[in-house]
């Protein structure tokens, strides 16, 4: 999408009201990165999930192609309708980018439940005053300053080049009073007199990023945000993500620009919140599963997609903070929590730490439900930890469900359904537009509950409510009347066969780790759900549909974020963040596709429990 030496073709985005010059040729899913424009692409422009729609309302482009016809009717083309991904400008243009094909911002759990940690961290703030420099006194600034640092016996202070240029103007306008912030011997950054020393600790999902401003002397929070993982452009799940930096070296560099920018522009905007310098912000913790930090430091992704799916790195990783494009003090770290496996990442580490997973009295379950399910199993009558993971697929946050979409505003997260029809809740409360994760359980889960759906998930076209659209039944939520988008909104058969598809690999997951531990089920005390969706995930729903396991001694607790306060934890302790490493050295791993078993399992977790077990609504 480089510019040309020929003339440019303007491209307007409607409703959003953004424009963009691009050469012609271009995709408009391209284009609309460029500009910033969010458009849902699941499959990361490839023209097979038919996200993308946008109306060519004025202006030339290329002819329909064949993934065009295949997901767009005749009378739809007619109309304009193509795929972003698959329509390339070949002149001035209007595009009108309809609500449904938005990436739009959605309802980012960003909290968690925390615990109290000692605060230790690796950078510690010193206080210096001294003398300025004389005839009879000509060290350099930095001696001065080093010198003037509380000894430490065999202490020798390093800084590099970019931490002590900001030295000699900054000691002269503070007349020599000055806050060094060192890690062990290393001086990272210097500011004004009295200047606290601030960590900065991220998720990094799939989905969102979550990111935390912390005091690295006191502990206390000073603020939290989350934003959208713009790599969602190139694909909403990691294997998308994985195929485009495969693909080629620009697609690696594009998804590691742009979460990179994510991070500074959420620092940025946490550190203006809390009237916080940038040039305080001396540490940062950083997780996510193996995919996103690989992308994120841009490591070869190559081996992490094909089996027997290598990291090219897995221990901890400290990377300055400047060299990804992250405005903090010059010499600033970046650490990286180490991962397990190719797909049990370092936001696995995290929600060990952050829920004493590795320290429970009693076996517990820990499970982190979304595009990729990771699952930790805690022994401590053996004192052993062991993980597993499953492809549960992107089906919990709404994608490859017909009316499916994230928790924004309008989603439907509650479902009842009873004798005066179905009645729903929706983020916000607003008019209903789709149906995200949650909303989606509880509709199925609903759905079994009242005979719509058979124990086999297949869908009775006797009851009402129920009709067949395209030779395929599906059952009415909210009718086009009641709706903000004015058409019906439905579960369909399919939608149905994602969830089973979906739910079947968590619940074989579980139950598959359960059986290689030879861990009892009445042994289980407890049963850990992390993350966004587990979050909002309504647990009757979910155990009703086989989702999660019934454990007769098991109580469930629903932790959120804990991810996040896993690596809020490891930023603000040294002796956590050498737990993680213990963890992640020393925690055991079960491969599911090669598990005996599993696939019998997987076939049938995908059944729905009998009806008997619901109570009446």
């Amino acid at each position: 999408m480089n510019p040309t030496d020929g003339p440019l073709c303007t491209i307007d985005f409607e409703p959003v009201g953004k424009r963009i010059a691009v050469a012609p040729t271009t995709t408009l899913l391209d284009a609309a990165r460029a500009a910033g424009v969010g458009v849902a692409s699941i499959c990361g422009g490839e023209g097979q999930c038919g996200r993308c729609r946008v109306v060519v309302m004025t202006g030339q482009t290329s002819a329909p192609t064949a993934a065009d016809r295949l997901n767009l009717s005749e009378r739809e083309l007619a109309d304009g309708q193509r795929l972003a991904c698959q329509t390339r400008v070949l002149g001035d243009v209007k595009v009108y980018v309809p609500r449904a094909s938005q990436v739009i911002e959605q309802r980012l759990q960003i909290e968690g439940a925390a615990r109290r940690v000692q605060v230790d961290p690796s950078v510690h703030a010193h206080a210096i005053e001294t003398s300025g420099p004389s005839l009879d006194d000509p060290r350099s600034d930095l001696e001065r300053v080093t010198d003037a640092l509380a000894p430490v016996p065999g202490m020798r202070w390093t800084a590099e080049p970019a931490v002590v240029r900001p030295l000699p103007a900054l000691a002269r306008r503070t007349g020599w009073r000055l806050t060094a912030y060192a890690r062990g011997e290393e001086i990272v950054g210097f500011a004004a007199p009295g200047r606290k020393p601030i960590g900065f600790a991220c998720d990094v999902g799939t989905t969102k990023v979550a990111g935390y401003l912390v005091d690295l002397e006191t502990g206390e929070e000073l603020g939290a945000a989350g934003v959208m993982n713009p790599q969602i452009g190139y694909g909403e799940d990691v294997i998308s993500r994985l195929v485009r930096a495969t693909r080629d070296a620009a697609g690696a560099a594009d998804l590691a620009r742009v979460i990179r920018e994510a991070l500074n522009g959420l620092l940025g905007d946490l550190a203006a919140e809390a009237g916080v310098a940038r040039d305080q912000v001396v540490e940062a913790c950083v997780v996510g599963n193996t995919a996103m930090t690989h992308l994120l430091l841009d490591l070869p992704v190559d081996q992490l997609a094909l089996a027997p799916f290598v990291a090219a790195a897995s221990a901890a990783l400290d990377i300055k903070a400047r060299d990804l494009g992250i405005e903090a003090a010059p010499g600033a770290y970046l650490h990286v929590l180490p991962c397990v496996r190719g797909f049990v990442g370092a936001d696995h580490v995290a929600m060990i730490l952050a829920s004493d997973l590795d320290r429970k009295p009693h076996a517990a379950i820990g499970v982190d439900i979304g595009t990729n399910t990771e699952i930790g199993l805690a022994r401590p009558d053996r004192g052993t930890l062991t993980s597993a993971s499953c492809a549960s697929g992107p089906a919990f946050e709404g994608a490859h469900i017909s009316h499916g979409m994230r928790a924004a505003t309008g989603a439907i997260e509650i479902v009842r359904i009873g004798a005066t029809g179905v009645s729903v809740k929706t983020v916000g409360d607003a008019p209903p537009v789709g149906l995200c994760g949650s909303g989606i359980v509880d509709a199925i889960a609903e759905m079994h509950r009242t005979g719509v759906i058979d124990d086999r998930g297949r869908m009775k076209r006797e009851i009402e409510g129920v009709r067949v659209a395209d030779q395929e039944p599906e059952f009415v939520i909210v009718p086009a009347a009641r709706s903000g988008t004015g058409r019906d909104i439905v579960v369909t058969q399919h939608d149905v066969n994602e969830i089973q598809l979906a739910k079947g690999a968590v619940a074989a997951g579980i139950e598959t780790l359960v059986e290689a531990t030879e861990t009892r089920r009445e042994d289980i005390k407890e049963v850990i759900i992390a993350g966004a969706f587990g979050s909002y995930l309504n647990l009757d729903s979910a155990l009703a549909i086989g989702l999660l396991p019934r454990l007769p001694n098991a109580r469930y607790l629903q932790v959120g974020n804990a991810a996040g306060v896993g690596a809020k934890i490891a930023l603000l302790s040294r002796a956590e963040r050498e737990r993680a490493r213990n963890i992640a050295r020393h925690i055991g791993y079960v491969e599911l596709t090669t598990s005996p078993g599993f696939n019998r399992r997987f076939a049938l977790s995908m059944l729905f429990p009998k009806r008997p077990v619901y109570e009446d609504a």
